[in-house]
């Protein structure tokens, strides 16, 4: 019997969300509305960012966030190397130049001090990026650009309900986004937020998000902008499963340790560190095997769908000549031996026990390049 394919991403999706968007078509109003209302405030409550606004998604966000810093065009934007390509292409098209840091080997983040060794003066941004559902020391980067009088955007992409000592990703910094992406732990199908403490600055995300113009009612507009709105419907979806993120969490991470513990003990593998001072989400299951390539080929050939770690900023082909070159050799490593395991809803315990199994098989045989 063939068995069923582990895809590697399938949203959680069921009656709580398809009685949302029924509300929303009964109510005729598909634009943002009352559930768009009802997930600001919603999010607010969990984030404690009293200012939220929405975009179509993430890259979005952060475009429409760097576009409302107002950042001199030309100056430098620190990022770290290891991250998806949206951290980049936002800020080049906000007309920024990336520079780009390697990344902790351990958490896959870059350091505060990484952070702080690659200002000069044309620097104008930092951007720590949260990453594979735990929190980047956003705190002391933070606090790094205030002392050196530069904006810090956050890329909390994967980081919704993830707490840094107490505070939520995404708001320690100027102006911080979070994705809704079909893979996330809290979907929309498509969407984001940008999150920021400033009044000043909210403002002009507002009004760049929405033409220019306080209100979609009015044709005034005060500035240049464009439209980054969401739809009702989506709005309706993020609420059915916002309320869903503490069962998310949970089942997540039972099977987080269930992966822990069946893959404990091969002296090839090594695992992502978790951060104490982090709350902690499982987004993917990533692994680091010098043996990659021939894990990945084991487990698709059992139809389990896998998914290599980011390939490197500073490698990527639309980025020769936009980006300095550089030696990030984390990045390279996690690139070459990375793999993220599939950990979502979807997936049940069997499976999870699968993939071990497939894992286990495969490095307790000889390689074949030996």
């Amino acid at each position: 019997m063939q068995l069923q394919r582990v895809q590697q991403v399938q949203p959680w999706i069921g009656r709580p969300e398809a009685d949302a968007l029924a509300a929303c078509l009964e109510r005729n109003w598909l634009t943002e509305g009352p559930a768009a209302a009802a997930f600001r405030q919603n999010l607010g409550q969990l984030t404690g960012s009293p200012h939220i606004s929405f975009a179509p998604n993430g890259t979005l966000g952060l475009y429409l966030a760097l576009l409302a810093l107002d950042l001199p065009r030309g100056s430098e934007i620190v990022i770290p190397g290891f991250t998806f390509m949206a951290s980049a292409s936002a800020a080049i098209f906000a007309g920024l130049k990336p520079v780009l840091i390697d990344v902790d080997p351990h958490t896959f983040a870059a350091r505060p001090e990484a952070f702080e060794r690659a200002i000069t003066p044309r620097t104008s941004a930092l951007m720590p990026v949260h990453i594979y559902g735990q929190a980047a020391n956003a705190a002391e980067i933070a606090l790094i650009g205030k002392r050196h009088g530069l904006a810090v955007i956050e890329d909390a992409a994967q980081a919704c309900g993830i707490r840094y000592r107490g505070q939520h990703a995404g708001t320690f910094g100027d102006i911080g986004v979070i994705s809704f992406f079909a893979d996330k732990s809290v979907t929309m199908g498509e969407g984001a937020v940008v999150m920021t403490r400033d009044p000043a600055l909210a403002r002009r995300v507002s009004l760049i998000r929405n033409q220019g113009r306080e209100s979609s009612g009015s044709f005034v507009h005060e500035m240049l902008g464009m439209n980054f709105r969401v739809t009702d419907m989506q709005c309706a979806i993020g609420n059915a499963q916002l309320a869903r993120l503490p069962q998310i969490r949970s089942d997540r991470l039972r099977r987080y340790n269930l992966y822990v513990e069946g893959l404990s003990g091969l002296p090839q593998l090594r695992f992502m560190k978790l951060d104490p001072n982090s709350d902690f989400i499982p987004f993917r299951f990533p692994i680091l095997c010098p043996r990659m390539p021939e894990l990945r080929e084991a487990l698709e050939n059992a139809s389990i769908q896998t998914r290599t770690m980011f390939y490197p900023l500073h490698r990527q082909p639309c980025l020769q000549g936009l980006v300095d070159p550089c030696d990030l050799p984390i990045c390279d490593t996690l690139f070459g031996e990375g793999l993220c395991l599939p950990i979502h809803q979807g997936m049940s315990d069997e499976d999870v026990r699968r993939v071990i199994g497939i894992i286990r098989t495969t490095l307790t045989h000889e390689s074949v390049t030996c």
